[in-house]
């Protein structure tokens, strides 16, 4: 607020300065329709201003009266009608909070599952195409755990879930366990364990089908598994550079790949690392857009599993996955961004790649490639629209051929946020999968999605 303070007298003081110096002169209409029409923009600059930092002010106060009633002291000079949750140990704070999540779904063909669809399954004769639906399997509940110091490590943890049940393409209600970890961090350094999201290819497109988010149509990654997670931050003038690791299960939670029979993991861990540079920050005074100057990343993951016959069927088999990612994002000006990512992956269900593909009938690893990206626009600081399209394509180097060829889907969707507390969000999406023998199908989805978070 005394920065915009010291702008406005700076910008009196030069109107009053110009006006003394040309007093001795009578000004044309000319100059003073220049002198109106400087003094109507420096104005409508300074509003501009007050108000992003009056959004911004009460954003920090939000957070700050969160974190404050979080803990057991300042939980106790909060006021009344702060939300307080009690611990059995001094200097621990715990946050409950979460989200309420309607989504309208109209679909165009059949589609799997119905209300966060991933793969458009083949046209049947005689059976009606299309689906409607109302979901609220998106809806979340969180608890953030805040606990003490220790050797200058700040101990805490987080428990997220959602009401999937344990396989998203199920499509059926449940409680599944999004994130459950424990962390010690500094200022350098992290260290977690627990379930987390992979450190391979974490970046995801903005979409209202926020689930499904273009897995198996280029965007890998975005899974859930246990592993211990190690990060390095360093800050460098300018920018910051981003060094993580992790030991990981080799088999994933959220989506089970289809397989000859069975799989399992053989004993051994994934290894996954990525190194992230940031130029920049996220300055939302300046900038609408919340991203960076601009991000690049590159990651990679390595392990394997073991495929076996319940009936014995065949002598059980090891495949070695692995995976190599390229993401990047770049803020273009105020309210344009610019994000997306490439891959290539072998074997790669495990990491939403190969359009959950492992192995071929033939035993053969599973090859696949994809990308996407995705340009984002600002209307206004709490109005936002994202435009984007992915595909992931599958093959063989034997004689046996994936059962899904290829895979693609593209979006354009609005969000209002009203509230701090609400988003309502509007989504347009096109998705095309194509099977081996050259069979494809095709069709359009709109969702609708309203949000209430607490």
């Amino acid at each position: 607020m005394n920065a915009v303070r010291r702008i406005g007298l700076a910008v009196a003081a030069a109107l009053t300065l110009a006006g003394s110096a040309a007093a001795t002169e009578t000004p044309s209409v000319e100059e003073l329709a220049v002198l109106k029409a400087r003094l109507a923009a420096q104005q409508a600059l300074l509003e501009t201003q007050m108000q992003q930092l009056r959004e911004q002010q009460a954003k920090l106060d939000e957070l700050e009266r969160r974190l404050n009633a979080s803990g057991a002291t300042a939980a106790a000079a909060a006021p009344p009608s702060a939300p307080k949750v009690s611990s059995r140990y001094d200097n621990v704070g715990v946050i409950v909070g979460g989200s309420l999540r309607t989504t309208l779904t109209t679909t165009g063909a059949r589609m799997l599952p119905d209300a966060t669809p991933f793969v458009v399954l083949p046209s049947v004769p005689g059976v009606r195409e299309g689906t409607s639906k109302i979901d609220a399997r998106l809806s979340t509940l969180l608890v953030a755990i805040r606990g003490r110091e220790f050797a200058g490590f700040q101990l805490g943890g987080v428990i997220q879930a959602q009401l999937f049940d344990g396989d998203l393409l199920s499509g059926q209600y449940g409680v599944y366990p999004g994130v459950a970890y424990v962390e010690a961090v500094n200022d350098r350094w992290r260290v977690a364990a627990g379930l987390q999201p992979d450190v391979f290819s974490p970046r995801m497109p903005r979409m209202v089908d926020s689930m499904s988010a273009m897995a198996g149509s280029g965007n890998p990654g975005n899974s859930m598994k246990p592993q211990l997670r190690v990060e390095r931050t360093v800050a460098v003038e300018g920018g910051t550079l981003l060094l993580q690791g992790a030991l990981a299960d080799a088999q994933p939670s959220n989506i089970q790949p289809p397989a000859l029979d069975s799989t399992e993991n053989t004993g051994k861990p994934n290894l996954e690392a990525r190194i992230a540079w940031t130029q920049g920050a996220v300055d939302r005074t300046t900038s609408w857009a919340p991203y960076p100057d601009w991000e690049v990343g590159l990651s990679g993951a390595s392990g394997s599993f073991r495929t076996f016959s319940l009936a014995n069927a065949f002598a059980a088999y090891d495949t070695r996955l692995s995976g190599v990612s390229l993401e990047g994002a770049v803020r273009l000006s105020p309210r344009l961004a610019l994000q997306g990512e490439w891959y290539r992956g072998r074997a790669f269900a495990a990491y939403l790649g190969g359009i959950f593909q492992t192995v071929t009938s033939d035993r053969a690893p599973v090859r696949s490639e994809g990308g996407w990206g995705e340009l984002a626009w600002w209307w206004r600081p709490d109005a936002h629209s994202h435009i984007g399209y992915g595909r992931d394509r599958t093959w063989s180097t034997s004689s046996a051929q994936p059962a899904v060829r290829a895979n693609e889907t593209a979006f354009a969707n609005i969000y209002w946020e009203p509230s701090p507390m609400t988003t309502l969000g509007l989504e347009a999406t096109w998705r095309r999968t194509e099977y081996i023998g050259n069979v494809d199908n095709d069709g359009f989805a709109l969702m609708l999605s309203s949000e209430l978070r607490f």
